[in-house]
Parts: C-alpha cells; structure tokens; sequence
C-alpha cells in the first residue's frame, strides 16, 4: 500500500516545515503550550515512518502508568486518521501495536524502570525511533541521555537514520534544564525546535479557546506559561535590553572605553573574565571577548589574559579572594579587587538592567551569552519574586557587575546600603 500523505489534509499546517525537515536532523523537539497539536503531529510522523521503513520505535515516558491513556491512545488517534487501522494489530497488554505487513511494531516503556529500556531488544527491525513525551518529567539531562544512548547502539542497516522525539510544556522556571536546553538560540546542527501554542491548531473546541481567554483576562504571566508555551521565570524579565548581534571588527577597532572583569571558579565553578566597551553617552554596554573555562588556575587564566595582552588596563575581580588577586598581579595581570557590600549584588543587577542596551555577540562571549540569556529571579518558597538574580550559572553576569561598578553611582549605592 502507499504511505504518502497529502500535509494540507492530515498535518496541521504550522507542523510543515517540521514535517519537511524532519529526515535531516537527529533530535526533533515539539514544545509549546497546551492543546497545540505537537503530540498529535509526532505522532502520525511515527505511524508514517513504520509503514515506510523497516524500523520499530520505542515511547517513553518518565512514569510507565501514565503510557496507556497518553502516548498510546495518541498513536491510535494517529492510526485512525490516516484511514490504515486495517493493517495495524493492537495489543493492550502489553502495550504495542505491530503494522502487519512488514510486522514493524511501536513499543511501550517507562522510565521509571529503566532497566526495562537498557535491556530492550527487537529480533527482526531495529529501534530506530525514540519518542518521549513530558520531557520537563525528568529532572536531569543525564536520566533522558542514558534512555537516548540504550536506542542509539548500533549502526542502522542501508539508508536508515535514528529519529529522537521530544515533546512538553516548557516549564516556568527558566533554569530548567528543559529551557536552557532548547529554548536557546545556541542550538546544536542536529537538533530542530518548532514552537506552537493552541492558536496554532483549528481543532480546539471553542471550551478550551473560552479557558484561555479567561486565563488570559485573569493573568497574563499564567496565560502566557500554559496556553502560549512562555518559560516566564517569575513574570519579570531580567535584562529585557539585551541585544544579541555581531559585533564587527571595525566596531571594535573604534572602541576605547574598556571594561574588565573576573569572577573566580576551579572545581565545578569555571573562571570567567570578560573584556567589554562602555558607551557612557548611549548607555551601551558591549561584549568583546572572554576568557572561560572550569578548573583553571589563576597562573593559566594570566597566560591567557596576557596573550591577548589584555593585561594593560586592570580587571576588577571578585574581592573575596585577595590571594587569587595577588597572584595575579605576580604574574603581570592589573588586577583589584571589587567593593562589594551589603546590597552591591542587587544594586550592580540593576544598574544592568537599566542600561539602554546591552550587546552580546555570541560568537565573540557564548558563555556570558548563555548566562543572560537564561538568567531568572530568585523565588521565595511561596513563588513571590525577589530583587535577587538566580545565584547559579551566573559567572559572566558577576564578572560584568564588578567590570563595570566604577561607572555606578556610589552615592545611590550608600543609599541602598543603608537599608540593610
């Protein structure tokens, strides 16, 4: 039988490209908000897949009860469809279902036994598709790896290429290992990311459209987060003046006002030292260079400050470690340390954040670039937001404040001092 499907009568229509693309990469991940069809179109591109090529696939989800009513029940919706349930046999018990012509079959297993999926074996077509589903279900990148590595085993026989499905809700929390994963600009060439949200997909019952518009008329933060697939954090955009560009070398070459900064790392923490340009009269703060790298000694991190002879102006560092400041000057790097304080943390993020624009060029700073990009608001235990940036993954964004705390006002920071 033919297996081609028309997209314009079975795949919604902002899943095409998705559809188009979706030999070409590795990972394939569909996130979103509630209700926008990205389950749905994964799962007819598996039901499509099996009937086209002598391949099995395996569906996962972090708890096994939860595959029956999910993943399954969706799989069969997919089968419906498409008009072929003639030609597939479905078995409940286990869960599996086996198209009969080439007795390809789509497995079922929960990650809350994983021995289960390490030791998954298929006799006659290899597993070459992996679909999970919730992926925010997971709390580690480590635990998804070790489900991805028991699929990706052995080379595939012919023209056949491994497909790796994800699908979620993007979490609210923007240091979610899920966010900062794929909801970046700094994606690997073998991961493809399609956003959608219920506006997206024609077949919501206007219920839903009625809930969303109420969510929406109630709180714009929540509605954003579960209808539109928003990773808000706390609903308050840390540095909504960012500006990720190139920044040419004639650009550069025109700079003069240089800022320098160090924030000290060796074990898990890396060193992070950036080189940045401050326009005073347009409040632009721009990003050169850095110097990043976990378990880097101070007499490696100079030889790199030196090789770049970036030793001529001083860098500002983290004053809690006067001996690392000292050593540096040893080896020939300026360096002090910053005036830190009681409030100089909250005052120096705001005085970022107050900027006009700060300019990142993610070639030129990829880490400083990761770290804004991902940055949130810390939260107290019952959700309310606090003055205070995350204090993880913040390296560049301590190294910029103490680069810049001459150009802060003193006097306003004795102010905010004062109140502690």
């Amino acid at each position: 039988m033919t297996t081609s499907i028309k997209l314009s009568e079975k795949v919604l229509s902002t899943f095409h490209d998705f559809w188009r693309v979706c030999p070409n990469y590795l990972y394939k991940v569909l996130k979103g908000g509630r209700n926008s069809g990205k389950s749905t179109t994964i799962a007819q591109r598996i039901i499509y897949d099996l009937m086209k090529y002598n391949i099995n696939a395996l569906c996962v989800r972090k708890v096994g009860e939860t595959l029956e009513t999910s993943m399954f029940e969706q799989l069969l919706w997919a089968i419906g469809h498409m008009g072929v349930e003639q030609y597939w046999q479905v078995r409940r018990n286990p869960l599996r279902l086996t198209y009969l012509p080439t007795e390809t079959q789509v497995l079922f297993r929960g990650a809350d036994k994983p021995e289960k999926i390490k030791s998954i074996k298929t006799h006659k077509h290899p597993i070459a598709i992996l679909w999970i589903e919730e992926l925010d279900e997971f709390k580690t990148e480590d635990e998804v790896q070790v489900i991805v590595n028991s699929v990706l085993r052995a080379e595939l026989p012919g023209a056949l290429s491994y497909s790796i499905f994800f699908s979620y809700n993007p979490p609210k929390r923007k240091q979610n290992w899920v966010n900062k994963k794929y909801n970046t600009q700094f994606l690997p060439e073998n991961v493809f990311v399609h956003h959608s949200d219920y506006r997206d997909n024609p077949h919501v019952s206007e219920a839903f459209k009625s809930d969303a518009r109420e969510a929406q008329r109630n709180s714009e933060h929540k509605y954003r987060w579960i209808y539109l697939g928003e990773p808000i954090g706390g609903g308050v955009v840390p540095f909504d003046n960012l500006n990720f560009r190139a920044i040419t070398d004639g650009e550069v070459d025109s700079f003069d006002n240089m800022r320098q900064g160090i924030d000290w790392g060796y074990a898990a923490d890396p060193f992070a030292h950036l080189r940045l340009h401050y326009d005073k009269k347009r409040r632009r703060l721009y990003f050169l260079d850095e110097i990043y790298g976990v378990k880097m000694s101070n007499r490696e991190a100079a030889g790199e400050i030196k090789l770049k002879n970036y030793h001529d102006i001083v860098s500002i560092a983290d004053s809690a470690e006067p001996k690392s400041i000292a050593e540096m000057k040893t080896y020939g790097v300026k360096c002090r340390g910053a005036k830190k304080g009681p409030g100089s943390v909250e005052y120096g993020e705001k005085w970022l954040d107050d900027l006009d624009e700060i300019i990142i060029d993610p070639q030129r700073t990829p880490n400083a670039a990761r770290e804004f990009e991902n940055i949130d608001y810390q939260v107290d235990k019952d959700g309310n937001i606090k003055s205070k940036l995350e204090d993880d993954d913040n390296h560049s964004i301590d190294a910029t404040r103490y680069a810049c705390e001459d150009d802060m006002d003193r006097r306003e920071l004795k102010a905010v001092q004062s109140l502690y």
